[in-house]
């Protein structure tokens, strides 16, 4: 109590205390908790010695973590939780024992099992993780499905990292159907080995024999775009959802990474290749709103670009279009005489649809 007084007092004082503790979770407020936390330290991790020797036991160090009012004594587990991942997977085989430990706990120790599993699978010398512990992952999380009877999407967070990025789209779904927490996590991890190729939408070698790894993050965007949210049984509203939270990660999903998908889409939309998927003109439309570095580029090449393909033809996309049009033009955007070059070799019909449109 002493503690999470002192904690609250700390938290009280930060005028962003929501944000210091949730970027933070693991390490100490207060100087109280973080004299307790160097307490408790050196026995847990000697505990935790004793575990490798003894892996029946890491399920006692999880229940007992795992209690009310052992906040300290979690943090400081989960703080050297890489100690115990790392040998264990030495001595045990990091898929032998994920299984084990993960069959031996409860509902409430999950959170310290999924601690383990996302330690086990960095614990290789910054190689992906193994095909064993990608297929171990896996078979936990059919083993324990959630209180639905539905498989959950935790459990492979860790390894999608190393999984084919052609399973990963099949898994989308999953991802997209959690909690935004929960799906926000799997896309940083599914990209956390491809940073140099962020903007790039890779072609498979083999297309007979995929063999790309995770997926960048102008991948995740286009694929998720692209997503039969019908035919998996995902509300429009979730998929959109899902979009529009990328959209907001600016720090991650940058205004190059919007660009090189919306730029490879559209591409592909030209070539004949692929139709435009629903959210495309959405996405255009809150771009515009939210990155201003972009719109030269948008009125230059982009909606130009959808001009060339027919965009008119789909009244769903095209009614995206105009209002895309008409946004910038009021906003006085760099490049707008493209747009207007564009309009005037619209076909008679779609310019005049579009010209009672921006006067209304």
């Amino acid at each position: 109590e002493k503690i999470q007084r002192a904690n609250k007092a700390v938290l009280a004082k930060k005028k962003s205390g929501d944000h210091y503790n949730n970027k933070n979770a693991l390490q100490p407020i207060s100087d109280e908790e973080n004299v307790a936390m160097e307490r408790v330290r050196k026995p847990a991790v000697l505990f935790m010695a004793l575990c490798v020797r003894r892996p029946e036991i890491i399920v006692t160090l999880m229940r007992v973590s795992s209690k009310e009012g052992a906040d300290v004594l979690s943090k400081a587990v989960r703080n050297n939780m890489y100690k115990l991942a790392g040998t264990a997977a030495k001595k045990h085989g990091a898929a032998a024992i994920a299984l084990r430990v993960s069959d031996m706990i409860q509902e409430k120790e999950i959170p310290l099992l999924l601690a383990f599993l996302d330690n086990l699978a960095q614990s290789s010398d910054n190689a992906l993780p193994s095909q064993e512990l990608i297929d171990a992952c896996h078979e936990i999380q059919r083993k324990r499905l959630d209180a639905k009877g539905k498989k959950d999407a935790r459990y492979v967070i860790p390894i999608v990292s190393g999984v084919k990025r052609e399973e990963l789209v099949g898994k989308l779904p999953e991802f997209v159907s959690a909690d935004d927490r929960v799906f926000k996590a799997a896309l940083i991890r599914m990209s956390e080995r491809l940073g140099r190729h962020a903007l790039v939408f890779r072609d498979e070698p083999d297309k007979e024999n995929p063999s790309l790894n995770g997926m960048t993050l102008c991948e995740q965007m286009v694929f998720l775009h692209r997503l039969d949210f019908r035919g998996v049984g995902l509300p429009q509203k979730r998929y959109l959802e899902a979009i529009r939270n990328c959209l907001e990660e600016d720090e991650i999903f940058t205004d190059r990474v919007i660009m090189a998908a919306l730029d490879y889409m559209s591409g592909a939309f030209l070539a004949g290749e692929d139709g435009l998927p629903l959210a495309y003109m959405r996405t255009i439309i809150l771009t515009c709103s939210k990155h201003e570095s972009l719109h030269s580029w948008i009125c230059h090449v982009l909606l130009p670009r959808l001009i060339e393909g027919k965009i008119y033809t789909d009244r769903r996309q095209w009614e995206g279009w105009m209002r895309c049009a008409k946004m910038l033009e009021n906003t006085g955007a760099a490049g707008v005489s493209s747009i207007k070059e564009a309009i005037q070799n619209l076909p008679e019909e779609q310019l005049e649809m579009y010209l009672a449109i921006r006067n209304a």
